[in-house]
C-alpha cells in the first residue's frame, strides 16, 4: 500500500509541476509578446468585439490613405495652377505696360516669352502624380493635351512685304493671314480664334468628347469629394488660345487687321502716322482683348485653387477625426488582447518561486528511503 499510496503522490505532484510549467511558459509568452493570447479563439466572448474593431480599423486607415493620396495630388495641382498664374501674369505686365497704343517697343520679346510660356503651360496641363495625369479627369491615364502643330496651322501666319505693304504679302495663311491682310474684319478674327474647338487646341478624345468623368476623394462610405479640375475648363483653355494667338501674331510695325491701304508705303513720310490709325485700333483692339482674356482666366484660377483648398481643409478635418476613432478602437483590441506587462512580471516571479519549493519537495520526496527517513 505504501508504494502504491508514494507513486500516486509523485503523479500529482509531477502533474501540478506540468500545469505550472504550462503557466510559466503562457506568462513568458505574454510578457515577450505583449499579448493573452496566442490566437483569436482563446478570446471566447470577447472575440467578435475585437474582430469588429479590426475591421473598422482598417476600414477608417483605408479612408484615410485615401485622403492622404487625395491631398498630395491637390498639392500638385494647386502647384501647378499657381506656376501658370505667375508665368502668364508676367505677359500680363508685359502687355499693360510694354504694348501700348501706338508704340511697342519690346514686342518681339514678349512674343517669345509667351511661346516659352506656351510650352510650359502644356506641360503643366499635363502634371501627373505616378502614372496619373491629374488635370485628365477620370480618364487619368490619357494625356490631357499634345501640341501636334493643328492650332498654328489653323491660326497660320502673315508675313508682309516690307518693301511695299501694298503688295502681297510674302507668306500669308490661316485666319491670321485673312485678318492681316483684310479680308476678315478684327472682330470676326476675335470670334475665330475665341471659337477654337478643343481638338483643334490638341485636348484629347476623352476632353474634347466631355465623356471623362470626374475626380473625387472618398473619405467615408457614403461621402466622396470632388476635385476634379480639367485642363480644358475654361480659364486654361483661354490661356491655350490667348497665348497661341499671341506668340502667332504679326510684328506689331506692320499693325495687321484693316483692308489694305492702296496708298500705304514703308516710308514714314507718306502716311502719318505710320501704320495708319485704324490698323493700329485693329492690332491693340487684338492685343486688348488677348489682355482681357488673360486677366479673366488668371482669377478664374485663383478661385480653382480656392476650392482645391476647401476640398483639402475639409478632408483633413475628417482624417482627423478618423484618427481619434482609430485609437478609439485600438483601445478596444488593447483591452481585450494586451497583457497587463507589470502584472504578468510579478506573476512569473511568484511563479518562479512556487517552482523552485515544488521541484525541491519532489526532488526530496523522489529520493526518500528508510536510511533518509531515520
Amino acid at each position: 500500500m505504501t508504494n502504491v499510496s508514494t507513486l500516486g503522490q509523485s503523479v500529482d505532484q509531477i502533474s501540478r509541476l506540468l500545469r505550472q510549467q504550462s503557466t510559466f511558459e503562457n506568462l513568458a509568452t505574454q510578457l515577450s509578446t505583449g499579448k493573452k493570447i496566442s490566437q483569436f479563439s482563446e478570446l471566447g466572448s470577447d472575440l467578435l468585439r475585437t474582430k469588429r474593431a479590426r475591421a473598422d480599423i482598417k476600414s477608417l486607415e483605408q479612408y484615410s490613405e485615401n485622403i492622404t493620396n487625395s491631398s498630395r495630388r491637390i498639392d500638385l495641382m494647386v502647384g501647378s495652377i499657381d506656376q501658370v498664374i505667375d508665368q502668364v501674369n508676367n505677359i500680363l505686365g508685359a502687355l499693360r505696360t510694354g504694348v501700348q497704343g501706338g508704340d511697342a517697343p519690346d514686342f518681339e520679346t514678349t512674343q517669345q516669352f509667351a511661346k516659352d510660356s506656351y510650352d510650359f503651360l502644356l506641360d503643366l496641363i499635363n502634371t501627373k502624380d505616378g502614372e496619373r495625369y491629374l488635370f485628365a479627369g477620370s480618364d487619368s491615364r490619357v494625356q490631357p493635351i499634345e501640341d501636334k502643330g493643328v492650332f498654328d496651322s489653323f491660326l497660320g501666319s502673315f508675313v508682309p512685304d516690307e518693301s511695299d505693304l501694298t503688295a502681297s504679302p510674302l507668306q500669308s495663311s490661316g485666319f491670321i493671314g485673312d485678318w492681316a491682310s483684310g479680308f476678315i474684319s478684327t472682330d470676326d478674327f476675335i470670334n475665330t480664334y475665341s471659337d477654337t474647338s478643343d481638338t483643334i487646341l490638341g485636348y484629347s478624345s476623352a476632353l474634347s468628347s466631355g465623356t471623362t468623368g470626374k475626380v473625387s476623394v472618398r473619405v467615408d462610405d457614403n461621402s466622396d469629394f470632388d476635385y476634379t479640375v480639367l485642363g480644358n475648363n475654361q480659364a486654361l483653355k483661354d490661356l491655350v488660345i490667348t497665348l497661341g494667338v499671341l506668340k502667332n501674331l504679326p510684328p506689331p510695325e506692320f499693325s495687321p487687321g484693316a483692308l489694305n491701304d492702296p496708298t500705304a508705303t514703308t516710308i514714314p513720310e507718306d502716311t502719318n502716322p505710320f501704320p495708319s490709325a485704324e490698323k493700329q485700333d485693329n492690332f491693340y483692339q487684338v492685343i486688348n482683348n488677348l489682355t482681357s482674356r488673360i486677366a479673366s482666366a488668371t482669377d478664374a484660377l485663383e478661385q480653382e485653387t480656392y476650392k482645391l483648398a476647401l476640398v483639402q481643409a475639409q478632408t483633413f478635418s475628417i482624417q482627423e477625426h478618423q484618427t481619434l476613432q482609430i485609437n478609439s478602437f485600438e483601445t478596444i483590441i488593447s483591452q481585450v488582447e494586451d497583457a497587463d506587462i507589470t502584472e504578468v512580471s510579478i506573476q512569473i516571479q511568484r511563479l518562479q518561486t512556487t517552482l523552485q519549493a515544488s521541484f525541491s519537495v519532489t526532488a526530496l520526496s523522489a529520493d526518500l528511503t528508510l536510511v533518509n527517513f531515520l
